[in-house]
Order: structure tokens, then C-alpha cells, then sequence
């Protein structure tokens, strides 16, 4: 092969190599703006699984990130969250890009709710139960923001000689509408800050502090009045010296 022919056939492979380069980077231009989210529902409730997608196949460079993470959740095309928790609830951002091309952007808001549940016991309302201090009926309960502890509390307060009843909620919904569903008891008042869904409990008889043990409470909303239910729980208190012990079921409902 003469050295006129070799250069001929150098400069024709480099043009084809050059075209095929051109003809995806045009290609994948063209397809970008067309990229959505897929997969998304419109809310979930905790412990479900999120999985995000794109509506076509990889061709460039992705990357995720939420309302709840300065960093990039993930660089491909999809987001998978096998148990959701509340801190998934946000908005979840596309960004889809690729050398010489435009970048293009979607986006999509996920909601997620505690799941409703209800309580496996049916006290009436405004009244509390105990099985080793007096029983407490009162016409109305207190609902708002105790400035003591800065946390929103649903209590009873009766009259002298019975005992007072605090339901405290976790400070992220000072300023939110708690959402139905059980609600985890938390041993102090700190909250453990990965469960958002918990409430601290306690009650005052005779100088005796009592506090609530492990279990749940039930959240619902009677009227469009937030209500809590509870079952048979588990309250410890002392003086000083050996503790004493009681069980409590009751319903208490916001005025």
C-alpha cells in the first residue's frame, strides 16, 4: 500500500470515529429534555418502599438529591429507599446531564404518613382508668404548647386529691397537626429524635410521680380534634424508697 493510500484511509477512519461521536452527543441531546420521573406515588406511609426511575435508559449523567440531604443521594438513574421514614418526605430532584448538552431538570414531591391504626382497646372519652390510684372523668382537656418544656401537651387536670394526666408530643409537632397512628412511648423526655412518631407520659398522685413504660399509644382525630388512645399501659413512680406500680387505659380528646 503506497504512502498516499495509508494516509487516505487514517484521515477517512478519524472522520467516521469524529461522526459516530457526533451522532450520540446529538442524539443524547435530543433525548435529555424528555427525561421524567417515573415510579412515584402520590403519598406512601412509613416503612413502604420509594423507588424512583427515569421513563428512558441511562444515556447521560444523573444525579439525585432531596430537600433532606445537602448531598447526592444517588448518581443513577433511579432511587431506592427499601423502608421509608418520615425524614423521606421532601422533594426529590432530577438532574440529567451530558457533555455539550443542555441540562435538564424534573422533580417530584414525596409524602410520608404514619399509618393508621386503631386501638385495640375502646375507653370513653376524657376519662383515664387506673388500676392502683383513683380514676380520673373530666369534661375537657388541655391542648396546646407547654412553655415548661416547649413540647405540645394534651393533659387532664381534675380536682385536689385525684391524679393530673401530661401526654407530651414530640417536639416536631410543635408546629404540626399530629398525624394519625400509633405512637411509640419514649422513656424521658429528650425523644429519641430518629422516631418522630413518640409521645412521653406521665401523671402526679399524691406527690408521686409516675411515668409511663414501653408501648404505644393511638392517634386519630375525633371532630377534626386530635384524640389518644391507650391501652392497659405501664406507669412506675416512687417516693424514695420502693416503687409503686400501676396500669392505665383511657382516651383523651384536644377541646
Amino acid at each position: 500500500m503506497n504512502q498516499h493510500l495509508s494516509l487516505s484511509l487514517a484521515l477517512l477512519i478519524i472522520t467516521l470515529s469524529g461522526g459516530c461521536k457526533k451522532s450520540q452527543s446529538t442524539d443524547n441531546c435530543a433525548q435529555i429534555p424528555l427525561v421524567k420521573i417515573t415510579g412515584a406515588k402520590k403519598a406512601y406511609v412509613v416503612g413502604d418502599t420509594i423507588q424512583l426511575g427515569t421513563n428512558i435508559t441511562p444515556l447521560a449523567l444523573y444525579r439525585w438529591n432531596t430537600t433532606n440531604s445537602l448531598n447526592d443521594i444517588s448518581n443513577t438513574d433511579g432511587v431506592f429507599i427499601p423502608s421509608c421514614t418520615k425524614y423521606d418526605e421532601g422533594w426529590y430532584y432530577l438532574s440529567v446531564s451530558y457533555p455539550d448538552c443542555a441540562s435538564h431538570f424534573d422533580s417530584v414531591y414525596i409524602s410520608v404518613t404514619n399509618k393508621a391504626v386503631a386501638a385495640p382497646c375502646t375507653p370513653s372519652n376524657n376519662t383515664v382508668s387506673f388500676s392502683a390510684i383513683p380514676n380520673i372523668s373530666f369534661g375537657s382537656c388541655n391542648w396546646g404548647l407547654d412553655p415548661s418544656w416547649n413540647r405540645k401537651d394534651l393533659s387532664a387536670n381534675t380536682s385536689y386529691g385525684y391524679p393530673d394526666f401530661n401526654i407530651y408530643f414530640n417536639p416536631y409537632w410543635n408546629s404540626r397537626e399530629p398525624e394519625d397512628g400509633a405512637y411509640n412511648i419514649s422513656s424521658s423526655m429528650a425523644f429519641d429524635q430518629n422516631d418522630l412518631y413518640t409521645v412521653f407520659i406521665n401523671s402526679t398522685y399524691q406527690s408521686i410521680y409516675f411515668q409511663a413504660g414501653s408501648g404505644k399509644v393511638y392517634v386519630s382525630h375525633v371532630g377534626g380534634k386530635v384524640s389518644v388512645t391507650f391501652c392497659n399501659i405501664s406507669f412506675s413512680g416512687s417516693l424514695g424508697g420502693s416503687p409503686y406500680t400501676t396500669t392505665a387505659s383511657g382516651m383523651l380528646t384536644a377541646p
